[in-house]
């Protein structure tokens, strides 16, 4: 009895190892959407008191944070660009601006209708991730010769992606 048993179960496993064994493939397939952002922690910079008594020179340190994002394999760039400052019909030329990235140095604003490259792709490395940020500053150097008033100056910050 023993035998045939173990005959049985032989003949068993025989058979289950020459069925033929069969396998079908599927492929996974997803799509990441392609992601440009560029965000500011504010919509409006207050460049604060006035110091000095002959040459007026105001600084706001860190006035804005910004936050810029880009996915596309690209060398893509930030750029800051501005218009003078006016009230009514006075106008203070922009380049009496400076503005710095983080704890760089000061760099003079380009000329209205000009733009600086605040950030680059190549300035990152492969493994940085796709978010940065950089925290800008400004200040301000009056020569003495401005009328009183209130003075403002879009400042526009452009994630290009060519």
């Amino acid at each position: 009895m023993r035998k045939s048993l173990f005959f049985l179960v032989g003949l068993s496993l025989l058979l289950l190892i020459s069925l033929p064994i069969t396998t079908a493939d599927a492929v996974l397939e997803f799509t990441i959407p392609e992601r440009v952002e560029i965000a500011l922690s504010t919509s409006v910079v207050d460049l604060g008191a006035p110091r000095g008594s002959r040459q007026l020179s105001y600084e706001q340190i860190n006035a804005v944070r910004v936050d810029y994002r880009c996915n596309i394999p690209s060398e893509w760039e930030v750029r800051i660009s501005a218009t003078d400052f006016s009230n009514v019909d006075r106008t203070i030329p922009i380049t009496r601006l400076k503005w710095r990235a983080d704890r760089g140095p000061y760099r003079e604003m380009p000329p209205s209708g000009s733009y600086a490259v605040l950030a680059r792709k190549r300035d990152y490395n492969k493994g940085s991730g796709l978010k940065h940020t950089k925290t800008i500053s400004y200040r301000l150097d009056l020569s003495g010769d401005e009328r009183g008033g209130t003075y403002t100056a879009p400042i526009t910050y452009t994630l290009f992606v060519p």
